[in-house]
């Protein structure tokens, strides 16, 4: 019988990575895959990068300013 075990490379937590910059996009997604929340820099809200637009339509958004101040959860 062979072991069908797959390596996982595992990075140590650096504590900088953990600062928001201006440019930054945030998901929280539940371990049920639902979209918690999103962060994102005002300045690019109404012309998200193409990566971005993609994340949200996995989520049946169209765009940020159909968010409003809609509870996600």
């Amino acid at each position: 019988m062979s072991n069908n075990l797959a390596t996982v490379e595992i990075e140590e937590y650096q504590e900088d990575e953990d600062e928001m910059h201006h440019d930054d996009f945030g998901f929280i997604i539940g371990p049920d895959g639902s979209l918690k929340s999103v962060m994102y820099p005002e300045h690019l809200m109404d012309d998200p990068p193409q990566e971005i637009q993609a994340i949200l339509s996995v989520f049946g958004i169209d765009s940020f300013n159909e968010l409003g101040n809609r509870t996600l959860h």
